[in-house]
């Protein structure tokens, strides 16, 4: 869907590529790319980080980049996300208010220089929050305000304060978009909301990025994880899976891309376990050189649990990336990836934190090449009708048009 009237939308996000070939997450940057494709002038206000311009223009977006504080020491954003650099070193705490003050300001800014249609904020905390509490109370007409949850923020932060935020943020927010039915649920039952409320995920490019490569062997003895490396990734649960199974599969590889606060400890569990020889800690990889490794796997493994503050996945793209690579998926039985599997048909589920149970699915399907290439073909054709890039655009074209227009 193209927009018939010109749209002008300011973006707030923690997370953006600082640079080309960034490997931090692309999707807000993927989105915007295609809500320019359709008739949307898009700027971006992100977090600076050393190294990257404060301001510039990427593929028809305009970025601005507020810094917060000396630049070398500006670590609250990227790496990981937020949660995770504040869990990494509490150094990190200090820069919270001045991160808060210097996101509000720059937003205040944008609003008072350019006149926009739209506010859509990227996670409810603390973008929602800020973008919400500057167009409703600080400007006579602001912008309407779409709110954007992507799990964490929505599922981390469980006490009666920040719950009395997020319904806040709810209730005065024009409209909200969530990953998966489930979280849409959540929302439900914190503020009756249903009439605002659109459940669309980010998207993949599955036909032009994330799709068989040619000319790439499957290897099936290797195994893939990709993702950050914290706790709700549940990359400790798949390495006690690999020590289960590992004297049946002597040749068996396991890849892991990503990195993270929980990087050090997860290589040591290695050395404990003694599947050192196995496992290969890849660190981050770009975006584009996915496809091939998703492509040379046998099977991507998706072993997320519910962490120890109470925070899980919102929806999985990692696991549709694979699928529409053609590689057998194992995840986590977790309600936010009921969108995307149906158990035994496009992908195999297990139970969340049992390694027993992931150590099985892993042997049944490195031990059946023909299950594997049936629930790799199930897997392409079932996540293309949903979560192509071009069905997603279209929705948040309409979402955005009706927000604006109501």
């Amino acid at each position: 869907m193209e927009v018939t009237e010109r749209k002008k939308i300011l973006v707030t996000t923690s997370t953006f590529p600082r640079w080309k070939d960034d490997t931090e997450p692309q999707f807000v940057y993927e989105l915007c790319k295609r809500l320019v494709d359709i008739n949307i002038d898009v700027d971006v206000l992100a977090p600076h980080a050393e190294g990257a311009r404060s301001r510039e223009a990427m593929d028809g977006i305009n970025i601005y980049r507020y810094s917060y504080f000396i630049s070398k020491y500006e670590r609250l954003s990227y790496n990981g996300g937020i949660l995770a650099n504040l869990e990494r070193n509490k150094f990190n705490y200090i820069l919270v208010p001045f991160f808060l003050f210097a996101q509000a300001f720059a937003t205040w800014r944008r609003l008072s220089d350019k006149e926009y249609d739209l506010i859509h904020a990227h996670w409810l905390i603390p973008q929602g929050f800020i973008a919400v509490f500057i167009s409703r109370y600080l400007f006579k007409k602001g912008p309407k305000v779409l709110c954007t949850s992507h799990g964490g923020d929505l599922f981390a932060f469980q006490s009666y304060f920040f719950n009395k935020i997020k319904k806040w943020i709810l209730s005065y927010s024009d409209g909200v978009t969530v990953v998966s039915e489930y979280m849409r649920k959540i929302c439900l039952q914190m503020t009756n909301i249903e009439e605002k409320i659109y459940v669309c995920s980010m998207g993949v490019d599955l036909f032009d990025s994330f799709s068989p490569v040619k000319g790439i062997k499957r290897d099936s003895n290797t195994i893939l994880f990709v993702g950050r490396l914290v706790e709700k990734k549940g990359v400790s649960v798949l390495l006690d899976a690999i020590e289960i199974i590992i004297f049946r599969f002597p040749r068996l590889k396991l890849i892991i891309i990503g990195d993270g606060p929980d990087r050090t400890n997860l290589e040591s569990q290695c050395r404990k376990l003694k599947i050192e020889h196995a496992v290969k800690f890849f660190g981050a990889l770009s975006h584009n050189q996915l496809p091939e490794m998703y492509s040379l796997a046998s099977i991507t493994v998706m072993p997320s649990i519910i962490d120890s503050r109470n925070d899980q996945e919102g929806l999985g793209l990692v696991a549709i990336e694979a699928m529409g690579c053609e590689c057998a998926v194992i995840a986590s039985s977790l309600p936010a990836v009921d969108d995307i599997f149906e158990n035994g048909v496009n992908g195999v589920l297990v139970r969340y934190g049992d390694s027993f149970e992931l150590a099985n699915a892993i042997d049944l399907l490195l031990s059946d090449a023909d299950k594997r290439a049936q629930l790799a073909l199930n897997g392409r054709k079932s996540v293309i009708e949903k979560f192509d890039w071009k069905t997603i655009q279209s929705r948040y074209g309409e979402i955005v048009q009706s927000i604006v227009d109501k």
